[in-house]
């Protein structure tokens, strides 16, 4: 909803405009939180003729995982959580996430659970989330649980941080070479074609490759190849939003060549060993943590493996035991470390440890991948341009040596 507003400043100065909030005392106290005196404020006024259009911003990660950690401190501190949530909202930075933790701490003012509140909003709460602070309200336990969350959130920010910091060299750099190379092909080497055209001696093949493809450029076929790489590229993004193509994404990926099937299966187990591990760590039974983590793990086959796994060990059998029979998705350097937490008791621990062996390992990874990808990008560029240097060059240097 929109509210119509009129305020005065600290300094006694009138403001007046619009507010967005799900109710009346929402928007109040989005505008007290601001340092103003509301002198008035109503449902504003929509004309019939005008259609208002809204478009979600969402919430970015990175706020997520900061709401988190000063959650569990606040919470540690013995601070109510009524409190350390208006307290939070006037941090946050996105008018969205300030309006959703208000609307918690309302909730939860009126006598709703934190995780009640929490449940009413999956996209910025997943069931992970709301699962750890129902667990620590289960057990008195909220500032462990908290802890438990805010550090599982972080190592996933920083997982993702690292990822995505390998991939923009690769990407930058293969963009501009993919740019240079339609440029030249559209804007170079048809005024050379020109003065090529003039020799009356056979050109060389790759001068007639080039050529081809400069004229392949500069007529339609580039405007049908631009148009069918578009159409190809929107139908992948839809088909990979569809069960099916979802499904055949997470199944291939996991069988990538060179390694990258590897690497993508060794980070959905990082996912899941650690999103089980903060779960039992917080007090669910490990049957609950099996289910929401394989709700949670983002791949379709192994969400169903562990499924499976989840109904053997409510039937009594061991994880371990029950990972054995795939040894494909489930590495068994984590088999090992989980059957010495069934024999311990300490299955949370044992699966931090599994965790941080992973991570590095994913870490070193990914610098790997980077030192390697940018080499082979350098030589293909070097490849690229020595072509077309030949290719252009050499009739050139024939018909001079012929001259001479």
């Amino acid at each position: 909803m929109e509210f119509q507003y009129q305020v005065r400043t600290s300094q006694g100065d009138k403001k007046n405009g619009i507010v967005k909030a799900v109710s009346r005392e929402v928007a109040t106290r989005l505008l007290q939180d601001k340092g103003f005196y509301i002198t008035s404020l109503r449902p504003a006024s929509r004309s019939i003729w005008k259609k208002e259009m809204h478009f979600s911003t969402g919430v970015k990660y990175k706020e997520i995982v900061i709401f988190a950690r000063q959650f569990a401190v606040m919470i540690k501190s013995n601070i109510p959580i009524v409190s350390t949530l208006q307290a939070l909202a006037r941090r946050a930075t996105s008018d969205r996430f300030r309006t959703i933790i208000l609307e918690v701490a309302d909730k939860v003012e009126g006598g709703s659970l934190l995780s009640q509140g929490l449940r009413d909003y999956p996209k910025i709460f997943d069931p992970f989330f709301v699962s750890v602070i129902e667990s620590g309200e289960a057990t008195g336990r909220m500032g462990e649980s908290l802890e438990y969350l805010a550090n599982h959130l972080e190592r996933q920010f920083r997982l993702r941080s690292d990822l995505k910091g390998a991939m923009i060299y690769p990407v930058f750099v293969l963009v501009v070479v993919l740019l240079a190379f339609v440029l030249m092909m559209t804007m170079v080497i048809p005024n050379l074609v020109e003065a090529l055209s003039q020799f009356d001696e056979e050109l060389p093949w790759m001068t007639k490759v080039i050529i081809g493809i400069s004229n392949f450029f500069t007529g339609k076929g580039g405007i049908i190849l631009a148009f069918f790489m578009v159409i190809l590229i929107i139908g992948a993004i839809v088909w990979r939003k569809t069960k099916t193509g979802k499904e055949f994404y997470n199944r291939i990926s996991l069988h990538l060549p060179m390694g990258i099937g590897a690497f993508f299966r060794k980070y959905y187990l990082t996912r899941f060993a650690e999103n089980l591990a903060v779960l039992v760590q917080a007090g669910l039974p490990i049957s609950e943590a099996l289910k929401i983590s394989g709700r949670i793990v983002g791949n379709s086959v192994y969400q169903q493996s562990i499924e499976n796994i989840q109904k053997k060990v409510m039937r009594g059998e061991r994880i371990s035991i029950a990972m054995e029979e795939n040894l494909f998705l489930f590495d068994i350097f984590m088999i090992q470390m989980i059957k010495v937490g069934e024999t311990t008791g300490q299955t949370g621990q044992s699966l931090m440890k599994v965790v941080d062996f992973y991570q590095e390992e994913i870490s070193r990874k990914v610098k790997n991948l980077s030192s390697i990808i940018e080499p082979v990008l350098i030589v293909f560029l070097g490849l690229m341009v020595g072509f077309l240097v030949f290719a252009v060059y050499i009739p050139i240097f024939t018909v001079e040596m012929g001259a001479m």
